[in-house]
């Protein structure tokens, strides 16, 4: 198998690219080892990712292997991953070319894939952390999230490809480590338990049968509902701000999944945000309440964008047996909201209690502040587990989330 280094890369690029100009100056980067770049450019820590900026055009050579670089002895990722992603990345840019990079070459024997390289990338993430409000940004994730998500499925795909897509994007030994990792692994350990040694009303809430009955009950659905092609790790770091607008990127576990997982992981990010809002220092209290109504503006927009362009998709695309069944179009927009609900909690949760803490946190300097941020979070999401099949729209979700931090802040300062 050929290996790719910043040695043989640009023989390599000449070789396959057949526009690749290197008579002038070419600049080879390992991404995740340049000190100089942002820190949501692109995480390269997992993956051997290479940027190559020439004169004419710049590239991204992304290639998987079965030793993936920084992860802890004894962890094993499927070279395939990267077959599944560049697949992914095809179809997505097929259906939203403006959210998704164009592939340019693709080399199955080595698992490697070249993209196009976008200028001037960053994560959502890190720009929300500085407090750098992205006009749109649940609109324009809405949108990307329906387009996605109709267009891969049955409503839309005849049969014979609907189910040939269910066998092409398995993805059995990435999906595993969701289904055991963000389900089971974290709840109720004693790893889940240490992060709120100091806290008994914590412990207490991880042996809550309800919450495991509901939780179950969502990994049940994640393990067996094919609807469409979902990122699966789509949290606010995969997300990224480009000059031209957004750009979802990292695809590797890629699989055919169940409607509204997307919407819950990346809710799930902006919930971990709007909790550390709560605690962490601001200028003034006024900047403090902007943010958090930032927050919620963009998870209402996330949700009414998705429903508005799932619709539109629906009436113009749909196939004849669904194309004026609103009544069951309305069904299955209910189900997608109260599940994705629950994947915001149960992401959130396995994301806050995780041994790396999430980046949110991180900036909160003052302990207890933290430690106060990660458990809202924590007993939010337990809220959202045991609530979420009474909400009938996304403003029901909103209320929640506002009634829970003025009935919970001040239990959550007991101890201070």
């Amino acid at each position: 198998m050929f290996i790719v280094t910043k040695e043989n890369i640009i023989p390599y690029m000449r070789e396959h690219i057949r526009d690749f100009d290197d008579t002038e100056s070419v600049t080879v980067t390992v991404m995740g080892e340049d000190p100089d770049a942002d820190e949501g450019e692109n995480d390269g820590h997992i993956n051997y990712v290479f940027k190559i900026v020439s004169p004419v055009r710049s590239y991204v050579l992304k290639q998987g292997l079965e030793d993936p670089k920084n992860l802890h002895s004894g962890t094993s990722v499927a070279a395939y991953r990267n077959e599944a992603e560049c697949d992914t990345l095809k179809i997505l840019h097929y259906i939203v070319p403006e959210y998704v990079p164009e592939v340019i070459f693709q080399d199955r024997e080595n698992h490697i894939f070249v993209l196009e390289y976008i200028e001037n990338l960053r994560a959502v993430r890190f720009q929300l952390i500085k407090e750098n409000q992205i006009p749109n940004l649940g609109m324009d994730v809405g949108n990307f999230l329906a387009r996605s998500s109709f267009y891969t499925s049955e409503f839309f795909l005849d049969r014979a490809r609907f189910r040939s897509m269910q066998t092409q994007f398995e993805n059995t030994e990435l999906r595993q480590i969701m289904e055991d990792g963000i389900f089971l692994d974290r709840f109720g350990t004693d790893l889940d338990k240490e992060a709120y040694h100091k806290w008994e009303r914590f412990r207490q809430i991880t042996d809550d049968p309800a919450c495991q009955t509901n939780r179950l009950s969502l990994r049940r659905t994640f393990m067996t509902h094919s609807d469409c092609l979902i990122h699966a790790d789509f949290h606010t770091s995969n997300v990224f701000l480009s000059d031209d607008g957004l750009k979802m990127l990292d695809f590797e576990f890629s699989f055919m999944g169940p409607f509204g997982y997307d919407m819950g992981y990346f809710t799930g990010s902006l919930i971990a945000a709007y909790c550390a809002a709560c605690f962490k220092d601001y200028p003034t209290e006024q900047d403090r309440q902007q943010c958090k109504a930032y927050l919620l503006t963009t998870i209402k927009m996330l949700f009414e964008s998705y429903n508005r362009t799932f619709i539109e998709c629906w009436n113009n695309d749909a196939k004849e047996e669904y194309r004026n069944q609103e009544g069951f179009q309305n069904i299955l927009l209910k189900e997608m909201l109260q599940d994705s609900v629950g994947y915001t909690a149960i992401t959130n949760w396995c994301r806050t209690t995780d041994i790396w803490s999430l980046p949110e946190y991180k900036v909160i300097e003052n302990e207890d502040a933290r430690r106060y941020a990660m458990a809202m979070a924590v007993l939010m999401d337990h809220e959202m587990i045991l609530q979420r099949n009474s909400f009938e729209t996304v403003d029901d979700f909103i209320d929640m989330i506002i009634h829970f931090e003025n009935t919970y802040v001040p239990l959550l300062m007991w101890d201070r």
